[in-house]
């Protein structure tokens, strides 16, 4: 994906967060994140939004020190959803105009560019909360097989290598991913030491496959295993959801 696509998916799920806050009211309760209600979810989101314009457009290279003031007074419920969609449109608007070559933070230092990265991370974001958004009030739509790919993607040789992730076990083990609508696999090795992604299909010891976009959503404890095929030892797939659980700010 280039950026023009990861631009396109913020924008997208963007506006689908918004319809579906609007359509369930701000103090609906949210299945998958049971912490927050919806005003919360949207406050979250246009929040970090706005974090991640400011880290881009002023160049921050340690967010630690301060990315200026880039939030400003946050609104009644009123404005919540005008305010949510000016900010998406801020952060669309400042990756496209952004030099393509500028340094700035970012915590997964395998892709391609800064840009690149916070246009990827940003849309998955958006992506995953507009699931949350939608689940509140019925089901959630699919994601796009490609974007839903590079999720998968992100999520198993970006986040889940860290050392801070807390997924060991005592016996190493292989947990493989497999989607059924994209030719691409990865396997994740899960020893005592910090687990590591290759990309490609082997031998394994348990192996979920199905659509990209119900496998994503899984991983992220967004959705159940009833849509997915598990082959093998399925508690490796379970130790994988219980461990891996998202957390970089």
């Amino acid at each position: 994906m280039n950026l023009d696509d990861y631009l396109e998916a913020l924008e997208t799920n963007s506006e689908m967060l918004a319809v579906a806050a609007t359509a369930a009211g701000f103090d609906a309760s949210l299945p998958t994140c049971p912490e927050w209600s919806m005003r919360e979810l949207v406050l979250h989101l246009g929040e970090v939004q706005r974090w991640t314009a400011a880290i881009v457009r002023n160049q921050v290279t340690n967010p630690a020190n301060g990315v200026g003031d880039f939030l400003g007074p946050l609104p009644d419920d009123n404005g919540l959803v005008s305010w949510f969609v000016a900010g998406a449109a801020l952060l669309s608007n400042t990756l496209r105009n952004a030099d393509p070559e500028v340094e700035c933070f970012r915590f997964l230092e395998d892709s391609p560019s800064p840009l690149l990265f916070w246009a990827r991370r940003q849309s998955l974001e958006a992506v995953i909360h507009r699931i949350d958004a939608e689940l509140a009030g019925g089901p959630s739509s699919p994601i796009p097989v490609v974007l839903a790919a590079d999720g998968i993607d992100e999520m198993l040789t970006g986040f889940v290598p860290r050392k801070r992730t807390p997924l060991r076990s005592a016996n190493t083990v292989v947990l493989q991913v497999a989607p059924t609508d994209v030719v691409s696999a990865w396997r994740v090795t899960i020893s005592d030491q910090t687990p590591v992604t290759v990309r490609s299909a082997g031998d394994a010891d348990c192996t979920v496959s199905g659509t990209s976009s119900d496998i994503y959503e899984a991983l992220w404890n967004r959705r159940s295993l009833d849509s997915l095929v598990v082959n093998g030892d399925g508690s490796v797939l379970d130790a994988f959801r219980e461990n891996v659980k998202v957390r970089w700010g």
